[in-house]
């Protein structure tokens, strides 16, 4: 009870101030756009936008396109100072009246009923000024929306400012991951395989050991190290994807794994080459997580192109979980976006795990 009267006090306390300020912000505004500054009245929009996030929590008006202001402002100033005059004028009435009849109650002036009259009506006007205070709020804000917000130009470029800025990320975690695929097991592979060989040579030089044991280990090794760098060429680019097509490059998925992958394609015609390998990576990269993080003992993966969007489906039968927080399914998010597809995961804990994005293949 006493949270959630602080939380309406503190809501009524925001409102009264927001609406104040934005008497300043009305004017302020008008009056740079009427200098015809170059950012003036760019600039005055934007803290009045930030005046809306800060005291009306309208996060939806953070991000808005810096449109010409001018016609803004004009609606704001026919009737936001006027009515936070009023409304200032209401709570200041009504705070000293309500504390000029709680002074004659408490000397006993007046009569306990008057002064509770006298008190209730302190109250309503309080009441009233904050309400009316949260209602202009709300018309600044969809004032906002209205005169400073988007049309589908600006949209469409804010969208692709965004996805950009998501690729580019997605490239360097994808960098960093290699890196380390590099480090952890190619490198410790090559430093594996250059320390039986020199173990050989010694027991050449020396006559004596067992040379035959130390040359096979160092076969062993050489095989391990092109497995290595045959699985990090694939996780950077799969070369079937090029020579033979999605359809091939995904058949090829089964090799890199111990699950069993059962395949359902369904891919006619083939899609264009930017929207096949952002297909190929989803599944790709929702088979090596259930291999390495789900438990699973299956996993299906079904991809169905009909010459107007890529559907990738991949199902684990495994524990669940998953969620959008590594590297791996951000980075497959970002690179399905920037294709102005959709991606989501579906995970509830104990499976099972899907994983599924639908990419447009015309722009």
């Amino acid at each position: 009870m006493i949270d959630h009267l602080r939380r309406s006090l503190g809501t009524s306390v925001r409102a009264v101030v927001g609406l104040l300020l934005g008497i300043v912000t009305a004017v302020t505004g008008v009056a740079a756009s009427a200098r015809r500054t170059t950012d003036g009245p760019g600039r005055a929009a934007e803290r009045d936008r930030i005046r809306l996030v800060r005291w009306f929590d309208a996060e939806a008006v953070r991000d808005l396109p810096d449109r010409e202001p001018t016609g803004y402002f004009l609606v704001r100033l026919a009737y936001g100072p006027l009515v936070g005059l009023v409304v200032l004028l209401v709570l200041i009435s009504a705070t000293g009246y309500g504390g000029w009849a709680f002074v004659l109650l408490a000397g006993g002036r007046i009569s306990v009923a008057d002064g509770l009259v006298s008190l209730l009506v302190a109250a309503v006007m309080i009441y009233l000024s904050v309400r009316m205070a949260m209602i202009v709020g709300q018309w600044d804000v969809r004032t906002a929306l209205r005169l400073l917000g988007d049309d589908a130009t600006q949209h469409r470029l804010r969208d692709l400012q965004r996805t950009r800025a998501d690729v580019v990320t997605a490239i360097d975690d994808e960098r960093r991951r290699i890196e380390r695929a590099l480090h952890d097991d190619v490198q410790q592979r090559a430093v594996a395989l250059a320390l039986d060989v020199g173990r050989a040579r010694r027991t050449a030089e020396r006559g004596g050991g067992n040379l035959v044991a130390d040359l096979d280990n160092a076969v062993a090794q050489a095989q391990a190290l092109l497995t290595e760098l045959r699985d990090v060429a694939w996780r950077i680019y799969p070369a079937a994807l090029d020579e033979h097509g999605i359809t091939a490059a995904l058949e090829g998925l089964s090799a890199h794994t111990f699950l069993p992958v059962d395949l359902d394609l369904s891919i006619d015609p083939e899609p264009p080459h930017d929207v096949a390998a952002a297909a190929y990576y989803v599944a790709a990269e929702g088979v090596t997580n259930s291999t390495k993080h789900s438990g699973a003992d299956n996993v299906s993966v079904t991809v169905a192109a009909d010459g107007h969007v890529v559907t990738v489906t991949v199902v684990d039968d495994g524990c669940g979980g998953a969620e959008m927080t590594g590297s791996g399914l951000t980075g497959l998010a970002r690179r399905v976006a920037a294709l102005d597809g959709q991606f989501s995961v579906h995970s509830p804990h104990g499976g099972p795990t899907v994983v599924e994005a639908r990419i447009p293949c015309a722009s």
